[in-house]
């Protein structure tokens, strides 16, 4: 099963993260570096994530006005804790804003449910990101739930959830 993401579903994304706070390149970049890493934390190329990974860059390059025709995508991907929570940590410094930090954390939420199963790499993944992004546990359970309802059919509409900003 592949996520489809539409144009009017990505705006609610963005109104649930970042609302009306502008995303640099810099922060565009990083959010779609962290969105890899969360597609193939379990080694596994699944096609579906790659399509979604696809349509997240080109969805996010057409809302922000960003060109990503040179995407650094990461290479190697970290394969175990140490490595990885050091990548995590140096991509985390380009995120300075919340709306970023949360963008980053639902895409990557995304990226890992894609395939319908929660290997326990992604779910370690999905937790190191919340504390490396400083996001709230209250926050992320409002995040997961706001980006599940936009992607499930047939779920009411999400409503944005406040954003703090730092």
């Amino acid at each position: 099963m592949t996520i489809d993401i539409d144009d009017a579903k990505f705006q609610q994304i963005l109104d649930v993260t970042v609302g009306i706070q502008q995303i640099g390149p810099t922060e565009v970049r990083t959010i779609l570096q962290l969105a890899q890493l969360a597609a193939e934390v379990d080694l596994d190329d699944d096609p579906a994530e790659l399509t979604l990974l696809r349509a997240l860059t080109a969805r996010l390059s057409t809302a922000t006005g960003v060109a990503l025709d040179r995407f650094p995508w990461l290479s190697p991907i970290p394969t175990d804790d140490e490595e990885r929570a050091a990548q995590i940590a140096a991509l985390v410094r380009g995120l300075p804003t919340t709306g970023a930090r949360d963008l980053a954390f639902a895409l990557a939420y995304l990226m890992i449910v894609s395939d319908l199963e929660l290997a326990p790499v992604e779910d370690a993944l999905l937790q190191q990101l919340q504390r490396a992004l400083t996001i709230p546990p209250e926050r992320a359970s409002d995040l997961i739930d706001a980006i599940a309802r936009i992607v499930t059919p047939g779920a009411p509409e999400a409503r944005p959830v406040a954003a703090t900003v730092c």
